[in-house]
């Protein structure tokens, strides 16, 4: 999207949020400068401060964005009634949203494997906070299975849902290299509950 178009369409705040995220996604939160994101989103760096206080804050509310696009996406919904459908739905609603959105996966890509921990990301510890509600609130339901620890469940969840997001580049290579579509490789989760 262009300058002109950003700021048509988006509040100063918010177009300034969607600025960082395309920046901190390509070059790094370290590597990208609030010169940078004002200059690119057409407001002073004076604005920035006001919005989001530091850098740190402006990452915060980055990965707050993320983080409720996900949450709101593979939340559990009513009409998901049996297991199965439960356990498709929440994947193709990841997949759905991934595909929907590049930048965010390019920016959890950068912040999880290349920068973690870097200034004023916390994403993995609120990522694993989340899913572990998720697995409570499905396990409160009769979704998700009570014969293993939660954490157990969250780390499996991680590894299929999240994993397969992070490392989708890196499966595609090979998958190349092997003359095979990656798509058949896709991973899901099994059936939660016993």
């Amino acid at each position: 999207m262009s300058t002109a178009e950003l700021n048509a369409d988006l509040t100063a705040k918010a177009r300034i949020r969607q600025v960082a995220l395309e920046l901190f996604a390509l070059n790094g939160a370290d590597a990208t400068s609030m010169r940078a994101i004002s200059s690119r989103a057409g407001v002073t760096v004076g604005l920035i401060t006001h919005h989001f206080g530091t850098k740190s804050g402006l990452i915060q509310a980055v990965e707050d964005d993320i983080l409720a696009g996900i949450q709101h996406a593979i939340a559990y919904k009513e009409s998901d009634a049996d297991v199965d459908v439960v356990v498709r739905a929440l994947d193709q609603r990841l997949l759905d949203h991934v595909a929907e959105n590049p930048l965010v996966v390019a920016y959890l890509r950068r912040m999880m494997l290349i920068e973690p921990g870097g200034e004023g990301s916390d994403l993995t510890e609120r990522f694993t906070r989340m899913a572990l509600e998720q697995i409570k609130d499905l396990r409160r339901r009769g979704i998700a299975s009570t014969s293993r620890e939660a954490e157990d469940q969250v780390m499996q969840v991680m590894l299929v849902q999240l994993g397969q997001v992070l490392l989708q580049p890196f499966l595609q290579q090979i998958a190349g290299h092997l003359d095979r579509d990656p798509e058949q490789y896709r991973l899901s989760l099994r059936k939660t509950r016993n």
